[in-house]
């Protein structure tokens, strides 16, 4: 499994970040030891609305270590957040546990989920139990455990891609009203408590 660093920002230039990423700042990354960038601003989801979530995907929690230290050795990652007024809010580490699908898709969810953390080989069968009944409105979806967050009520995310709010939705409201759905997170005692709905920007 992978290892996610997530930060979680203010960003005032949100345009000139996410070109900047694209033109050369995700070639940086990249050889930082990045295998995949993705960034989504929150568009609804309460005091998140407006913040930019950036994830940063590492094959081990070393690797994420040393690029959080290479990001800040660079002149030119550092001259860019300043420029873009990159303002860090959190930055935390998750475990990739599972993924289905693919990252693809203008618009997403990000489901926090509470309780207990659980092993791999149950998330996976969460997640593809998930799959089942969101596969028609969803591209992909990841299940990340969390690592170092600090504080935080949530020890899990699920991250999903997609292309149309609306058809997430309704694919959502049909899966949790499943029995058997029900079921494996009473039986892995997790519980959804929060949810934000983003707009594809990396």
């Amino acid at each position: 499994m992978t290892f996610m660093y997530s930060v979680v920002a203010n960003i005032a230039d949100v345009q000139g970040f996410a070109n900047a990423t694209h033109e050369w700042a995700g070639d940086r990354m990249r050889e930082l030891g990045a295998v995949d960038i993705t960034a989504s601003q929150v568009v609804m989801g309460g005091e998140m609305a407006g913040m930019v979530i950036i994830g940063f995907e590492f094959e081990t929690a070393d690797d994420a270590m040393s690029a959080n230290a290479g990001i800040y050795a660079d002149s030119k990652m550092v001259a860019m957040m300043r420029d873009t007024q990159v303002q860090v809010i959190r930055r935390g580490l998750f475990k990739v546990q599972a993924e289905v699908g693919t990252r693809t898709g203008d618009v997403g969810t990000i489901l926090y989920i509470a309780g207990r953390p659980t092993d791999d080989a149950t998330a996976t069968s969460n997640l593809e139990l998930n799959w089942k009944y969101m596969s028609g409105a969803a591209n992909g979806i990841v299940s990340l455990l969390s690592l170092a967050n600090g504080p935080a009520p949530f020890v899990g995310t699920a991250v999903t891609f997609a292309d149309s709010i609306d058809a997430l939705l309704a694919s959502s409201q049909k899966m949790f009203a499943q029995a058997e759905v029900v079921d494996a997170m009473a039986a892995s005692g997790l519980m959804v408590v929060g949810r934000v709905m983003t707009r594809r920007i990396v």
